[in-house]
Parts: structure tokens; C-alpha cells; sequence
């Protein structure tokens, strides 16, 4: 069984390093001094301070943050009523509706990818 463990953590690392090494690299490379990403021409903190004198970006961002704010608590009042309403009534005529209606938005991501490779594979 130490064998198999062995393994089985030798593939999960190597399934991390696959996901998270590229990311690693972009932070670093973030903080490159230089305009060309191939090479590295010295840490800097100027890109950084180009993005924080960016109106445009920074309203754009702020905007994004209030628009997530308020959908996550919007999204969270009704969870909490549709947790209620499960707990509390039990089994109630529309309880199968309510549920897939709550559970959609975990399903309809994947439903856009489809869709949207379908109608760009058959174009």
C-alpha cells in the first residue's frame, strides 16, 4: 500500500505542478522591468504603478467589485430562503422546481461552452 500512496501523491503533485507552475511564472514575470515577457531585464515595480494610474482600469474595477458585491448578496438572501423553505416545508409541490432553478446556475456555464463550440465547429 506505501507503494500505491506513493504514487497516487507523485500524480497529485505532478497534477499541481501542471495547474499551478504557470501562474508561479506569470506573478514572477509580472514584476519584469522590461516590455518584452521572454526576457528578463530585472525586477520592477513599474508595471504595478502603471496599472494604479489607470483611471479607466481602476473605475472598470471598482465597478466589477460593486457589481460582485451586490450579486453575492443578492445570491445569498435567496440561498438562504430556498435553504428555509427545503428545511422548514419539507416536501412541498414545487420543491423539485426550486431545486433545479437553485442548482442551474452550477449547470449553465458548462451548457454556454457547449453551445458555443457547437456553433463554432459546425460553422
Amino acid at each position: 500500500m506505501g507503494r500505491m500512496n506513493g504514487l497516487v501523491l507523485s500524480l497529485g503533485a505532478l497534477g499541481f505542478g501542471i495547474l499551478y507552475l504557470p501562474i508561479i511564472v506569470m506573478i514572477i514575470y509580472s514584476f519584469n522591468a522590461g516590455k518584452l515577457v521572454s526576457v528578463w531585464s530585472g525586477a520592477s515595480l513599474k508595471w504595478y504603478a502603471s496599472l494604479l494610474e489607470n483611471d479607466q482600469l481602476l473605475s472598470a474595477f471598482g465597478t466589477s467589485l460593486l457589481i460582485a458585491v451586490w450579486a453575492a448578496t443578492i445570491a445569498t438572501i435567496f440561498g438562504i430562503c430556498i435553504a428555509v423553505a427545503f428545511v422548514r416545508f419539507g416536501n412541498f409541490r414545487s420543491r423539485l422546481a426550486l431545486s433545479a432553478i437553485a442548482s442551474a446556475p452550477l449547470v449553465m456555464p458548462e451548457i454556454v461552452t457547449g453551445l458555443s463550440m457547437l456553433l463554432l465547429f459546425i460553422s
